[in-house]
């Protein structure tokens, strides 16, 4: 087998490195592009579906490697466990491939990796799963909802339990559900350069369907076929950006205007400074802040393509931010804060099997810092924005409530709120927040609030 140009191998490789606890997916993902780019286009596909598939449905092919295992699940080695999971994967869900054939390359996938005995034992479980794997139920959601979750929807235990007891079983089923459905494709048009009937319209002619965004005035969703980003027609010409409905609201809902001093206090690769930068018509000035030095030239890079030249770069901590780190106040403040991202684990399904519940507490004593650090920057009269892609309550409605508490010359913004998104709102209720789910509404699970500094 020629491991460098095997898309099974390339699929080992980069579940392996999307295992890792720090790694994103998509960051090991673009890290192997050379390695990546030696496959053909089919094979690509395949190491793809393979990638995402194990990450989405783990929690069911780990549910039959015990069942076709007769060593116990915690003993197998982990190279072993990857190589049965890329198996399992294929002989389940993956109608193209045969079984035999999933088996076959799994044999070969091991020998190499961990050992001629390892390849003999993935034999006789993957055969024993061929076998017997659509005889073995799931466990019954009445009698044990946390293991139902996990099987089903692949949703840790901990998960599970925490969304059972918040939200009961009949949301939470449903919010299983939605997570195992691929999100559509969601951009974000360059309206300095082009207007969404324009790139539909465009889109249209090279047989993609596109179709409006239900909320936001600047997206649209794409039904792409298996095209890479970059390949899309008006790619290079930087008619647009990819970006969530729910994350474009939250731009929507800071309101930039141009010739405003707008701070992006968590700006990661900039697709939110780049769109506030184009609701300002490329006119005034947006400090784009990440820790993440590295993330800055792939932000210049991306304004470039955009033609987006009002962008300046700085790597303050803001849990620990003061005037001193800045040169003056700044009219509006966007803070996207670091967050354990279970709002978006069907675009994320590698995060379902890194996060552990401490994370949630850990992340919001870590938002409370930033926002508070970043709430000294804002002008008097000036408007806050913080928003998460997640939607548990100690990130979201928690952190606002502790900071409105500790910040008396903070104030909720109703008005503003319902002036940028008046579709959340309904008549009196003086809404300055809102919380997105995965299974509605076609957007992420995101939260979003609108605060203004006292006078």
């Amino acid at each position: 087998m020629n491991m460098t140009a095997d898309p099974r191998f390339m699929a080992f490789t980069l579940i392996e490195a999307g295992q890792k606890p720090t790694l994103p997916l998509d960051r090991a993902i673009e890290d192997a592009a050379q390695q990546f780019d030696r496959l053909s286009q089919k094979d690509k596909g395949l190491c793809h579906a393979i990638v995402f598939g194990v990450f989405r449905h783990r929690g069911r092919i780990d549910q039959l490697i015990c069942h076709g295992s007769k060593l116990s699940f915690d003993r197998i080695d982990p190279k072993v466990k990857t190589i049965l999971r890329i198996g399992v994967f294929q002989i389940v869900f993956l109608d193209r491939v045969p079984d035999f054939a999933a088996i076959n390359t799994s044999i070969e996938l091991a020998k190499p990796i961990c050992g001629k005995k390892a390849s003999g034992f993935i034999n006789a479980v993957l055969r024993n799963i061929s076998r017997s794997h659509k005889d073995i139920a799931l466990p019954s959601a009445n009698k044990n909802l946390a293991g139902h979750l996990t099987a089903a929807f692949s949703i840790p235990s901990w998960l599970g339990k925490r969304w059972a007891a918040r939200y009961g079983t009949v949301k939470t089923l449903a919010l299983g559900n939605a997570l195992m459905t691929l999100p559509p494709v969601t951009l974000r048009i360059n309206p300095c350069k082009t207007s969404r009937e324009a790139l539909i319209e465009e889109f249209d002619r090279a047989g993609i369907n596109a179709q409006p965004t239900q909320f936001s005035p600047v997206g649209l969703q794409i039904q792409t076929s298996g095209i890479a980003i970059p390949d899309l027609p008006g790619f290079n010409e930087g008619l647009f950006q990819v970006q969530d409905e729910a994350a474009q609201l939250a731009v929507q809902l800071l309101g930039p205007k141009p010739g405003e001093s707008i701070l992006d206090a968590c700006a990661g690769l900039g697709t939110k400074t780049c769109h506030m930068a184009l609701e300002m018509e490329n006119k005034g000035n947006i400090t784009a802040n990440d820790t993440g030095e590295g993330k800055a030239e792939r932000l210049d890079n991306e304004a470039r393509r955009l033609d987006i030249d009002m962008i300046s770069n700085t790597h303050v901590d803001m849990a620990r931010a003061g005037l001193n780190d800045f040169s003056s106040y700044f009219n509006r403040v966007l803070v996207d804060a670091p967050c354990t991202g279970l709002g978006v684990l069907a675009r994320n399904p590698d995060s379902r099997w890194k996060r552990k519940s401490k994370d949630v507490m850990r992340m919001a004593a870590l938002q409370k810092k930033i926002l508070n650090g970043s709430a000294n920057l804002v002008a008097p009269g000036g408007v806050l924005v913080y928003a998460v892609c997640s939607c548990e309550p100690e990130e979201t409605t928690q952190v606002i409530e502790r900071f409105l508490e500790k910040r008396k010359d903070y104030s909720p913004d109703p008005s503003g709120f319902e002036a940028h998104l008046p579709f959340f709102c309904k008549s009196g209720d003086k809404a300055f927040s809102k919380t997105t789910f995965p299974d509605h509404l076609d957007m992420d699970g995101f939260f979003m609030a609108r605060m203004r500094r006292k006078k």
